[in-house]
Parts: structure tokens; sequence; C-alpha cells
């Protein structure tokens, strides 16, 4: 799945979960995303870099993809570097999986990057992950997680969000609208 679908995948399905109470997942964290086979939890995994990881677990043939996610205000982040870093491990990612971190002006996706461009792929223990973007000074929303595309698990634990210096560099690229400006296929085609 594209960059930019994902990104528009991601906004409407915040939109679609905000009032849903999400089993098993500490306040804060909701999942979301168009794959139907997928689910995402907190387990207690032997050799991990902590006692509980978050996982997502997609089937075999899964198509689309799934995230766990948090949406924060971007007030204490505007204007800034921010890097998401987290410790992840993969099994038998049949696509690709990865870090994510969007920041909106509004409606529209002033920065956001999902490693799609150096995405995790197939089978590895625990290594680190990060992204990092330049915050716009007018952002109101921050949110971010990590993302499952296709089958397989993917597990992620001890995230940091934090402001770095400009000696960082960006990996992440200046984003496209969330939403459609028009409606699109009004009838069936």
């Amino acid at each position: 799945m594209k960059a930019s679908a994902i990104i528009a995948a991601i906004g409407v399905g915040v939109l679609a979960t905000a009032l849903a109470k999400p089993e098993g997942l500490p306040p804060g964290w909701l999942q979301t995303g168009d794959a139907q086979t997928c689910k995402g939890d907190v387990a207690s995994v032997a050799g991990a870099p902590s006692t509980r990881v978050f996982s997502l677990d997609c089937q075999p043939g899964t198509t689309g993809f799934s995230t766990l996610m948090q949406q924060i205000a971007g007030t204490d982040y505007a204007g800034k570097r921010v890097r998401l870093s987290a410790q992840l491990r993969a099994d038998q990612l049949a696509a690709w999986g990865g870090l994510w971190m969007r920041a909106d002006v509004g409606q529209r996706a002033a920065a956001f990057d999902n490693m799609y461009n150096r995405p995790l792929r197939g089978s590895f223990g625990w290594q680190p992950a990060e992204v990092v973007l330049d915050i716009p000074a007018d952002a109101t929303a921050l949110s971010f997680g990590f993302l499952l595309n296709g089958g397989g698990q993917l597990q992620a634990t001890a995230f940091q969000l934090e402001v770095v210096g400009n000696g960082v560099a960006v990996t992440g690229e200046s984003g496209a609208p969330v939403l459609p400006r028009q409606p699109r296929a009004m009838t069936p085609p």
C-alpha cells in the first residue's frame, strides 16, 4: 500500500475509531487500519526489552494494514524536530512493517514518515527503529505508532517521543491531504 494511501487510511481510521474503547490496550492507544484479519494487543514476551510488549498479529493472506497508535495535540512539539523510537521484533512479515509518525495542521498532513522507503521485512529479533520529523509551528495534532502491512506478527516496546536537535537527520517528508478535498465516486462505477 502506497504511503499516501496509508496517510489517508490512518486519518479516516482515527476518525472512525475515536470513540471506540479498545480492549486490551492501555489508555491512549487504539487499533485502526483497513486490514480485517489483525489483532492488536499487549502480550508478555520472554527475552523482550520489557516484560510486556505491543503486538500486531495479522493472519496469512491479509491485505491492507493495521496499526496500534496514539494521537495527541501538537502543541508541545510544534516548531520542533521530534524523534519517535522503539524496539521492534518481527515474525514472517509477508509485506512490510515499521514505525510511523504524522503531524497535522487542521485536516492536512504536514509531515509524515511510515518507513515505507526503508521497510522492515521478514523475521528478525529485537532491533531499534526511529522516525524523525520537523513538526510545523502550527501543528494541531501528532499521530504515531507502528504498522503492519500484510500478514505476520510485529511487536514493539520501549517507545520514546522526544525533541531532538537539528544534528539529527529528518527521515520523513512533507505530507499530503489526509482527506480528499472533493467527494469521489458519488455513484458506483
